[in-house]
């Protein structure tokens, strides 16, 4: 007797907080929302950081497919409209092996914007339909290829994903907060004019 879908997505989803914990030795936390009403399957932040925070998408196969000689990962699946690009969501996906118990490398690690505009595969029945294929092969250069990762980089990714998105964050705040105080006049020096030649300092 098969595992159901239901049944998949708990284990894989398990195995998913299992793997980031582990492969930053504890400095991700990931979180399940209450809600999943923006599909969302984990929250995660840097441990005792609470500034910045990455979505996370799972989507999982039990079976791989053969394309000639290599193995394929294709995951098909429909959302409802309208489709959420942001820098703060990604997308997990993997092949779950059921007898061996874990993911198998390469897994992927996809941003929100590249995966909706990449994996879109049509609009039917209300819903927009997404399909994900990707070659397992170490030798692939496929589209998803800058995405794959083995499991022990995958924690250290996500840890670099959010430490980037907080320095811009960080960067932005500090703007903001020298444009809220009295008194501060912003000077641009002017652009030389075309042709013009510069004047040395």
């Amino acid at each position: 007797m098969a595992i159901t879908s239901t049944q998949q997505g708990v284990v894989t989803e398990a195995e998913f907080a299992k793997v980031v914990i582990l492969t930053t030795d504890g400095a991700l936390v990931p979180a399940r929302p209450v809600a999943d009403d923006d599909r969302r399957d984990y929250e995660i932040h840097i441990r005792r950081h609470f500034l910045e925070s990455l979505a996370m998408q799972l989507k999982t196969a039990k079976r791989l497919r053969l394309h000639g000689r290599s193995r394929m990962l294709q995951i098909n699946f429909r959302v409802k409209a309208p489709l959420v690009s942001d820098e703060r969501l990604w997308y997990f996906l993997a092949y779950f092996d059921v007898d061996e118990m874990r993911f198998i490398d390469p897994v992927f690690l996809v941003p929100s914007r590249f995966f909706h505009k990449h994996a879109l595969h049509g609009i039917g029945r209300g819903a927009i339909q997404l399909q994900f294929k990707a070659n397992m092969e170490a030798s692939s250069l496929d589209v998803w290829s800058p995405f794959r990762l083995t499991q022990k980089e995958l924690g250290p990714r996500i840890l670099q994903i959010l430490k980037q998105l907080e320095r811009q964050t960080r960067g932005r705040r500090q703007t903001t907060d020298l444009l809220s105080l009295g008194g501060v006049v912003w000077l641009q020096a002017a652009a030389a004019k075309k042709g013009q030649p510069r004047r040395a300092a």
